[in-house]
């Protein structure tokens, strides 16, 4: 039987795994970690795996870095976390989570594998800081230097005059996610993220928290029943200070966040005595279904590098009839441009390109066609659309004369739409719609792709990497390597198609 399994992304050997951990350059090479559970493709007490690169397309795996086998690693186990360099050595700080309990404990090595966790764990509590961090929602930790001082921004619900919110109920759903809200229980509190600092990476104070309410910002972002998860924080060569977060549970505005759990990216500045983060853009990371949890390294060259779990909380994973669940997205080189954060493959990818195939132009008229040598499911696609007239044009991928995934842009409604409701098998979810996610980009002339398709999933970079949309897709591995461009209502044209394969 064929596989599901990606030929040049990162995805679990064996069992589930989720959030991205600990990403760092370390020792000459990429270092990831993630949340990981050996014995069964489900959620179950957390491990840290881990895998490094040289070029991140290639990655080796490593022994496994954390195992939950203290007592105060219970029912969850070793789950999200950072990793920092000091002194030559690796430290690693992770969250303890019990029910209603979230600490933060530490680990250290020395060589970036063996890790040692400390004898006093857990080093970090809510009562040891603050009496706003509501010790239930206390977590995953992101550790990163300013000046002299490190500094630690974790995702918290904030108690806001000891408010008491009621969780929406809960559907029923095929995956039991462990972070979503009891609908027996009442939470406290407000989603938010607090800023922490440090001398020692041992003794913390609180500074503050980072999201108040801004006129010119929707209120559900300070409004959240959930808990702004897996925070990142870098400035760009730019200048900008950009705040990467996963906020459980926005309500959906217009076309943004239709999934129920998203992933933002902030622009703005970080005040580093009070912890307040003054917002000036907010957008979404990626508009597709299947991407949580991002994190970045910045590498030697001061490139800042992201990736991403590339699934999506409460959804089915037909792969889990393979003994595996979790996968992780191309990583990505983010720069700023005014107020967009721009999100590129990376560079190192285009040493593993063969066969290059390219044909200059193509014009259709309601209808659809194949290009002489543009085919396969383990490639890199780029072309140019010209919609001209075309009520829709685009590309259907994965095609196998039963199946086929679309990807288009929808004139009147100015929306690049990307539908799996046809992809393979049936997929099931939360939300309304698991089978179509649409990106804005207003009237266009023209409208740059660059599609990475491996085996599985689709990665969408569009115009430049101004905007993206990732999924995944589960048609027959052997036989779905159709391409086809199509026009409806009108006709479109298709230039400099470029297809390479990706080894």
């Amino acid at each position: 039987m064929a596989s599901y399994r990606p030929h040049y992304h990162v995805s679990v050997p064996f069992g589930w795994a989720n959030d991205p951990n600990g990403t760092i350059f370390y020792k000459g090479k990429a270092h990831l970690f993630y949340q990981h559970y050996p014995h069964k493709p489900e959620w179950g007490p957390m491990h840290w795996n881990h895998v490094a690169t040289e070029d991140f397309v290639h990655w080796e795996q490593r022994s496994v870095a954390l195992y939950p086998d203290k007592p105060y690693e219970r029912v969850c186990g070793c789950c999200s976390g950072s990793t920092v360099e000091k002194d030559g050595r690796l430290y690693l700080m992770y969250t303890a989570a019990q029910p209603m309990m979230q600490r933060q404990c530490m680990a250290v090595s020395e060589d970036g594998d063996r890790f040692v966790k400390d004898p006093d764990n857990p080093i970090l509590t809510a009562e040891m800081l603050s009496p706003e961090i509501y010790e239930e929602d206390f977590r995953d930790p992101r550790i990163f230097r300013h000046g002299d001082a490190f500094y630690l921004i974790a995702g918290i619900r904030y108690l806001d005059g000891g408010r008491r919110v009621e969780p929406a109920p809960a559907r029923q759903r095929e995956v039991t996610n462990p972070r979503q809200p009891d609908p027996k229980h009442k939470k406290e509190g407000w989603g938010n993220l607090c800023l922490l600092k440090s001398d020692d990476l041992y003794r913390w104070s609180y500074v503050g928290h980072l999201l108040y309410p801004q006129e010119a910002f929707n209120p559900d972002f300070y409004r959240l029943d959930g808990v702004y998860e897996c925070p990142d924080y870098f400035a760009a060569d730019s200048g900008a200070e950009v705040l990467l977060t996963s906020p459980q549970n926005l309500p959906r505005d217009g076309h943004l966040f239709q999934n129920i759990h998203s992933v933002l990216f902030m622009l703005g500045h970080l005040d580093f005595e009070t912890g307040r983060f003054d917002v000036q853009t907010i957008g979404e990371v990626d508009s597709g279904f299947d991407f949580y949890a991002a994190q970045t390294l910045r590498m030697p060259d001061g490139r800042v590098i992201m990736i991403a779990w590339k699934e999506m909380w409460d959804r089915s994973f037909p792969s889990r009839d393979e003994e595996w669940a979790g996968t992780y997205t191309l990583p990505r080189e983010l720069t700023v441009e005014g107020d967009r954060l721009i999100q590129r493959p990376v560079r190192e990818i285009e040493a593993c390109r063969r066969n290059p195939v390219r044909v200059e132009k193509a014009a259709v008229a309601d209808g659809s066609v194949s290009l002489p040598g543009i085919s396969g499911n383990v490639i890199e696609l780029r072309f140019t659309l010209m919609p001209g007239d075309a009520a829709r044009a685009g590309v259907k991928l994965f095609c196998d004369g039963e199946h086929e995934t679309l990807l288009y842009y929808d004139r009147a409604e100015g929306l690049v739409v990307f539908d799996r409701a046809n992809a393979g098998v049936p997929l099931t979810g939360r939300e309304d719609d698991v089978n179509r996610r649409v990106c804005a980009l207003g009237p266009r002339d023209s409208i740059d792709f660059d599609l990475f398709l491996d085996v599985s999933s689709l990665e969408a970079f569009i115009d430049g990497g101004r905007h993206t949309m990732t999924g995944n897709v589960y048609p027959d591995p052997d036989k779905a390597t159709g391409i086809r461009f199509f026009a409806e209502g009108g006709t479109a044209a298709f230039s400099r198609v470029e297809k390479f394969d990706i080894v």
